[in-house]
C-alpha cells in the first residue's frame, strides 16, 4: 500500500483510508494496479457520503478501511 507522492505530511494524527475492493468505487483506490491509501481530508456530520479524500471524492463508511501511519508502517484501525 503507498500513498500518493503529492501529498505533503501532515503533522499530528491523521487518517488515511483504503477503498474497499467490495465497492462500486474501488477502481478510484488504485494507481497503476496497486492500493493507493489517501488521506481523509474532512469528515461531514449527518452526510450519507461524509468521508473526503485527497483524491477529491466522497465516499460512505462502508466503502473504506482506515488506517494511520507511525514509522512509515500503515496501522489499521478498527
Amino acid at each position: 500500500m503507498t500513498t500518493p507522492a503529492q501529498t505533503p505530511a501532515p503533522a499530528g494524527f491523521v487518517v488515511y483510508a483504503v477503498i474497499r475492493a467490495s465497492s462500486k468505487y474501488a477502481h478510484q483506490g488504485r494507481v497503476g494496479g496497486r492500493v493507493v491509501a489517501m488521506r481523509v481530508t474532512r469528515i461531514e456530520e449527518r452526510e450519507e457520503y461524509a468521508f473526503h479524500l485527497d483524491n477529491g471524492n466522497r465516499y460512505r463508511r462502508e466503502d473504506l478501511t482506515f488506517y494511520t501511519k507511525h514509522e512509515n508502517r500503515f496501522i489499521k484501525l478498527r
